[in-house]
């Protein structure tokens, strides 16, 4: 096995430093004074780092000056001479700061192993630790990648062809960027589910907040084929499938519950599980779940089958960390936005409203009714709201129709867009075309808006 370090290396890379400043700022990218092995290795490269900060010539003089007035003047000057002398070659530098990164890489990974034994033997639930052990592999990883800062220029060329892309995909029609949420004007509004974002998808009991999400993932799973998990940690596996049937297969989900579904809408029945069989639909159910534990499982997750949509229910089901359960929902939607822009996809995360909502006249929620921290609204990048005005109003014109309040989304404009409620088949549709809303009258009283507009597509 070989040492986790190397000597010539850092002999070399420093001497080609020495001779070559100009190749100064591209050598060093992603290296630090840490990843040299060698204490007199790691103040040389301190030194040359200082001095170009400065703006000062750097030779083996001026460096040897330098670290001389941390240590004996005379044995730094020998060090940097015979650093520039015994280098092989500089044409070969960027080979030598490769060895370096590999090997300072490679001694974080034997620290890594005793960071590990110490999580191993400490307190605290399986999963936290196994996310902690994660996260600290990640860290080292994440040092590899080179620096993040690039100029603006430097990334036009890559924006060209994403501009290019993107109108490609609207002449040929595909006038989203993310995933579709089944619903059409929402998708209008929002544009999709976009990669990196957190969703969080609010509302009061009994609106349905949950069945709207899941809409988003079967939408996503069922008709665009992509991979979607749903982390539950308020019903289980079979509720969640029960939902799931009723909604792409329209069976209503009372008859599911009862098990007279077999016999009255068999073939419904039977067409909705083959869709969800052979979709890359995956459900856990926890009674209770930290940012860490989530982290851990979706990300093995992603690794094994691919991940295209997460959803999590409920936020204040979650645990957090902090001293009072504000400083722990803030905690939970910080991690949760961390964890898309991680993954790369889209987060729907499901929160309760506060009360407030409901002592007012107008019942529709705001942003500042979510629940317990102001930091939801700071972390998420889109706020749906889910308000059906016949929950409060027995007697409602809007019977059927449910509105879907944008109260916060960057680079898109906040608003209401109206879909059809199908309660009994847990699902949320697109209203036709020519929607509009209710006339008094009886005839249009005796049904529901949902029945008289909704399309009677299926997914």
């Amino acid at each position: 096995m070989r040492e986790p370090y190397s000597l010539e290396a850092e002999h070399g890379l420093l001497g080609a430093m020495l001779q070559r400043p100009e190749l100064i700022d591209t050598l060093s990218d992603d290296l630090s004074p840490e990843s040299f092995y060698f204490a007199e290795n790691a103040e040389v490269f301190r030194g040359i780092l200082a001095l170009r900060a400065a703006g000062k010539a750097v030779d083996m003089l001026t460096v040897a000056d330098h670290i001389g007035m941390l240590d004996n003047g005379d044995r730094a000057l020998g060090h940097c001479a015979a650093l520039v002398n015994n280098t092989p070659s500089v044409a070969s530098a960027g080979t030598y700061a490769g060895i370096v990164r590999e090997r300072a890489v490679e001694r974080a990974l034997y620290d890594l192993s005793d960071r590990t034994l110490e999580i191993v033997r400490g307190s605290g639930d399986i999963q936290d630790k196994i996310a902690s052990v994660q996260a600290a592999a990640m860290a080292i990883d994440s040092g590899t990648d080179g620096e993040e800062v690039v100029k603006a220029g430097d990334l036009m060329a890559e924006q060209l062809e994403v501009w290019q892309e993107r109108h490609d995909r609207l002449m040929r029609g595909e006038t989203l960027i993310g995933l579709s949420t089944g619903l059409a004007d929402l998708d209008e509004k929002t544009g999709g589910l976009q990669p990196e974002q957190l969703i969080i998808v609010a509302g009061r009991p009994a609106m349905g907040k949950t069945t709207l999400a899941m809409g988003f993932v079967l939408d996503a799973v069922v008709r665009q084929k992509k991979s979607g998990l749903v982390i539950s940690l308020e019903m289980s596996k079979g509720a969640l499938m029960d939902r799931a049937v009723a909604a792409t297969g329209k069976v209503p989900l009372n008859l599911i519950k009862n098990g007279s579904a077999c016999e009255s809408h068999g073939a419904e029945l039977c067409a909705a599980a083959g869709k969800i069989q052979h979709a890359s639909l995956f459900i856990a159910d926890r009674a209770a779940a930290s940012v860490g534990r989530i982290r851990s499982l979706a990300r093995r997750h992603k690794m094994r089958y691919g991940l295209d949509i997460l959803m999590i229910d409920y936020l204040q089901l979650m645990d957090g960390v902090g001293g009072n359960r504000t400083e722990e929902v803030s905690s939970i939607s910080r991690g949760c936005k961390l964890l898309a822009r991680e993954l790369g996809i889209p987060v729907v995360l499901l929160s309760q409203l506060s009360r407030e909502c409901e002592k007012r006249p107008n019942k529709r929620p705001v942003n500042s009714d979510l629940r317990e921290s102001g930091a939801i609204e700071q972390d998420a990048d889109v706020i749906l709201f889910v308000y059906r005005d016949e929950v409060y109003h027995e007697n409602s014109e809007f019977k059927g129709v449910a509105e879907i309040i944008i109260g916060k989304g960057r680079d898109i404009e906040t608003g209401t867009v109206r879909a059809a409620f199908l309660g009994q088949y847990n699902r949320f549709e697109n209203l036709s075309a020519n929607w509009c809303p209710p006339v008094k009258s009886p005839a249009a009283a005796a049904r529901p808006l949902s029945e008289r507009y909704a399309k009677k597509e299926k997914f």
